[in-house]
């Protein structure tokens, strides 16, 4: 695999190139490397497209992960979505002594655990990219730019605001439990602050930036040429989701509409799994190819059931739990995403263990690498990962709406989408019932999309694994079946390198 070789001499060229710290320094509270003026002054003067190349390198992180793959549990975004869906209720992982069950059974949250700190390295090497983009590119006040600085700065922005979201509903509870509790540590392009800032001090930073990312992205639509680039409808989607945690829900609904502009329901295609981001609905992603695939240590490695990943032919499958299974109507298009269909099992895969214990109709067909797709046209693990989809934003505007009190409006957004889902569907509940049915759709439609902790989190839910009939029978010993979504286990403690390295920053507390 030449990834290696690749990332890694950019990122050295890189850093070199643009004197930016690297990711063993942690928070550093006297930070030596910084970007010089005189470094600024000279790219900005020859081609501030130059910076391009570092936008994309550094958003490398949102993909790869904080530790480069170290373990095949370490894959970017896709692997922090997967571990924190697997903390609730919705995904049953019935044969959980292989990669993720740790999340599953709610013990992967200690400072000395690889969990928390790939994602902290990951989170803020994330940052530390935006913050050197934001340096080199930022103007003046009151000064304008060409669109392609104002895209990249509009990434850079964007992206920072998804990192510190991420962040802080990790390591903290979230912002309606206590907004003056200990938050995480803010680093900006003109301060560290190393210390543990408020939850609502972390939740300023990342209403501003996402404000501003959009503000600089808006009206250029899908700039890149494609959906590998964070366009203006990707930063919608991260404003939307930031400001339903702080209950500013007449704008999330608004937010969320933008988003939605970037793409079409398209039920044709939600079979076809979710593996090209020529999928109508996707509006943010990233193309996989033979180069940077990081192979079994991959989602589609752990979340395709047919592959000959971990989740495929080594026989650890990922299963929807039967709670949620036994709410899909017949007639919803959805329901294709579960059940055995021997027409994917092109590897003749064994499904043995799920026969035995009468699993086969939870096994999950939602995911399907691209070369089981293309029946072997494409290389093994070089499936699009898809970020945002606009049906997420939907049901965050039909939240959003009720919320506010224009259930009319609600209800209209969930009719809306879901008559795509089931021809026979419409609603027309009121009051808790149709909130109840918002939230019930969108765990169905987001279903191993990374929404469910947050979404749990922000409610105050219960998860109550007791509930369905095939989750692992192991959990009852690591008092794993039911428990509150703002339970201590919910939340990271920080890493103990961090801790190490970091004097200002304060002990966690539980």
């Amino acid at each position: 695999m030449k990834l290696y070789n690749r990332i890694f001499n950019f990122l050295a060229i890189g850093a070199a190139a643009l004197a930016v710290s690297c990711s063993e320094d942690y928070l550093e509270t006297a930070p030596t490397h910084t970007v010089d003026q005189e470094t600024v002054n000279k790219v900005m003067q020859d081609d501030p497209s130059q910076v391009q190349a570092y936008v994309t390198g550094s958003m490398f992180n949102l993909y790869c992960g904080g530790d480069y793959w170290a373990s095949h549990d370490d894959f970017g975004l896709p692997a922090v979505k997967l571990a924190t869906d697997l903390m609730c209720d919705d995904i049953a992982y019935p044969n959980d002594n292989q990669w993720f069950c740790y999340d599953y059974q709610m013990d992967n949250r200690m400072g000395n655990y690889r969990r928390t700190s790939a994602i902290w390295n990951q989170f803020y090497n994330l940052i530390d990219g935006c913050n050197t983009v934001i340096t080199m590119l930022k103007p003046e006040d009151g000064a304008t730019v060409g669109d392609d600085v104002a895209v990249m700065l509009g990434q850079a922005y964007s992206t920072r605001a998804l990192a510190y979201f991420w962040l802080i509903n990790l390591w903290q509870h979230p912002y309606n439990v206590d907004p003056n509790a200990l938050g995480v540590p803010v680093k900006n392009e003109v301060e560290y602050r190393a210390n543990r800032v408020s939850v609502k001090e972390v939740y300023d930073q990342i209403l501003g930036d996402a404000q501003t990312g959009y503000n600089y992205l808006e009206g250029k639509g899908y700039h890149s040429g494609d959906k590998t680039g964070l366009s203006e409808y990707a930063a919608a989607a991260i404003y939307a989701n930031a400001l339903m945690f702080v209950a500013d829900y007449n704008k999330a609904a608004e937010y969320a509409k933008k988003a939605i502009a970037g793409g079409s329901l398209n039920a044709s295609q939600l079979m076809d799994g979710f593996n090209s981001l020529a999928m109508d609905e996707a509006i943010w992603g990233y193309n996989v190819n033979e180069e940077t695939t990081g192979y079994y240590a991959s989602f589609f490695s752990h979340v395709d059931s047919y592959m000959i990943g971990y989740g495929g032919q080594v026989g650890f499958r990922k299963i929807i739990s039967s709670e949620l299974f036994d709410q899909i109507k017949d007639t919803d298009v959805r329901r294709g995403w579960f059940g055995y269909n021997p027409a994917y099992n092109l590897l003749d895969v064994s499904y043995a263990y799920e026969e035995s214990y009468g699993l086969t109709k939870y096994i999950a067909n939602k995911y399907r690498d691209s070369y089981m797709t293309t029946m072997g046209g494409a290389s093994p693990f070089t499936s699009a990962i898809i970020h945002t989809r606009i049906a997420e934003m939907y049901f965050v505007a039909a939240e959003a709406y009720y919320l506010a009190g224009d259930q009319a409006a609600a209800l209209n957004m969930l009719n809306e989408i879901m008559v795509t889902r089931d021809p026979s569907y419409n609603c027309t509940a009121t009051g808790d019932a149709l909130y109840q049915e918002i939230c019930l759709q969108k765990r169905i439609e987001t279903w191993m999309e990374g929404c469910r902790y947050l979404d749990a989190k922000r409610r105050g839910e219960t998860i109550d694994r007791s509930k369905s009939s095939n989750h692992s029978k192991s959990l009852p010993s690591f008092n794993a079946v039911t428990y509150s979504a703002h339970d201590y286990r919910m939340i990271y403690h920080i890493p103990e390198k961090e801790m190490q390295n970091n004097p200002e920053i304060e002990a966690d507390n539980e």
